[in-house]
């Protein structure tokens, strides 16, 4: 008998979990902007391994002709 406490205990953090969460969702404005889109295009801070790897293929055009 001494578990059953215990264990109604957890149950209760539980439901008060649930319920704290379930009326967030409830009061959400589904109108309100949530934040950066994941889709948003994003250009790396460091470019290097994408230079280097088109960098071998061919020298970079500066106009003049490699002769």
């Amino acid at each position: 008998m001494s578990n059953y406490p215990e264990v109604f205990k957890k149950y209760q953090e539980n439901y008060a979990a649930y319920d704290e969460v379930k009326e967030r969702f409830e009061n959400e404005n589904p109108l309100e902007e949530q934040g950066e889109g994941m889709f948003k295009r994003r250009l790396p801070k460091d470019m290097s391994p994408w230079e280097k790897k088109y960098g071998d293929i061919a020298p970079r055009y500066t106009g003049t002709l490699c002769q």
